[in-house]
């Protein structure tokens, strides 16, 4: 018996401009394709250069992505040139949703991964094939210690959110946190908690080698939101007494925080590592008595779950999507904000009662709750309520 189909529309996914764009999207895909077909259109503006259209297919066992790129001429006019931009974007993704339901038929479902602006799409063949559709919510412009926000977006854009919320028949978020948050935007939604995965084929528990019980390890995009400043102020806190700390800081480059780690004369203790694979993130958090994520706001903590995956655990900021992950002195340690002497003592506290952590159960629980069969199976229970 052939597979049902579902047509994922997304708003971010991974491409040539940024391979890291959405990359949650990317493996929530590929945890739902062990059930069923996953086609997934996305469209991207091209940033490098001048092209009508151009696409990239791939497809690996019931998953196939579409990735269309288009590219506009600038006129010089700030308002019509994003106009312009937003009608060759809905004009490609309708061409490309009209030719795949002409070859592969009507899908079950449709997927729509982040509402605006693919959620548009999602309206659009609701209305004219009358084919259910699916939101889940990764942004954070819903938070409102965020610094886009979707107040601040234009009257369409927040119409256009609501018209996806409204007319979706189920929406799913990472976390209760931004599920509630969206509801003081859109009271009427109700919404179902599905988190992001964590691929354990990649980051699972391994007997780690000596000589790790001083290293750090960060990653993230480097935004302010994850506050670097406070980290490298630990950091140098940590070092009076414990002079062989180390941290290995993973994401793009930011000579800002560079700066700053120069700075605090940190250079020898705080190494820049750069964007790597998650093969290499793996092997680095492995290597690592805990990693720190001290952000200020957040949806959900893909690293978190990727460490505690590891069996490595975690310090992080007390903020309420944390307190979703992170139960205190079983796989991590909360921490409040803005505070970089808390910040160092639960450091010093991680380097001197790591024992008291047990990494084989911390791996364990993160691969029973995030690992890709329980989280696809969890949507796949979705689209059968609502096809």
């Amino acid at each position: 018996m052939e597979k049902a189909k579902y047509l994922w529309l997304t708003s971010w996914y991974p491409n040539r401009n940024d391979r890291f764009d959405g990359d949650f999207i990317q493996r929530h895909a590929q945890a739902v394709s062990a059930f069923c077909n996953i086609h997934v259109i996305h469209v991207q503006k091209e940033v490098h250069t001048l092209v009508d259209q151009s696409n990239e297919l791939n497809s690996t066992g019931n998953l196939t992505e579409n990735i269309i790129y288009y590219s506009c001429k600038k006129t010089g006019i700030a308002v019509l040139d994003k106009w312009i931009s937003h009608r060759n974007y809905i004009r490609c993704y309708k061409k490309a949703i009209a030719t795949y339901i002409l070859e592969n038929g009507k899908p079950a479902v449709v997927h729509v991964h982040v509402a605006m602006k693919a959620g548009l799409l999602a309206v659009w063949i609701k209305q004219k094939w009358k084919i259910p559709f699916v939101v889940s919510e990764h942004w954070t412009g819903y938070l409102k210690d965020a610094d886009i926000r979707l107040q601040d977006q234009a009257a369409w854009f927040q119409q256009g959110a609501k018209q996806v919320f409204r007319e979706a028949s189920a929406v799913t978020v990472v976390s209760d946190f931004l599920g509630k948050s969206i509801q003081q935007y859109f009271p009427f939604i109700r919404y179902t908690v599905v988190p992001n995965v964590v691929n354990t084929s990649i980051f699972n528990f391994q007997h780690k080698a000596d000589g790790v019980k001083q290293q750090f390890i960060h990653i993230s995009n480097m935004t302010a939101q994850k506050n670097l400043a406070d980290i490298i102020r630990a950091v140098g806190l940590v070092k009076d007494q414990y002079p062989g700390v180390t941290m290995k800081i993973f994401g793009p480059k930011h000579s800002v925080v560079q700066q700053q780690v120069l700075d605090a004369g940190l250079a020898q203790q705080i190494e820049f590592m750069g964007e790597q694979s998650q093969p290499v993130l793996a092997d680095a958090i492995l290597l690592s008595c805990a990693l720190l994520l001290y952000s200020s706001f957040e949806t959900f903590g893909c690293v978190v779950i990727e460490a505690n995956a590891c069996g490595v655990p975690v310090i992080v900021s007390d903020i309420a999507v944390m307190q979703e992950l992170v139960q205190p002195n079983i796989n991590g340690i909360l921490v409040k904000g803005e505070e970089p002497l808390q910040l160092a003592g639960a450091m010093m506290k991680m380097i001197n009662k790591k024992n008291d952590f047990h990494p084989e159960q911390i791996a364990s629980t993160a691969a029973s709750k995030y690992g890709y069969a329980t989280v696809g199976k969890q949507f796949l229970e979705i689209y059968h309520q609502i096809s």
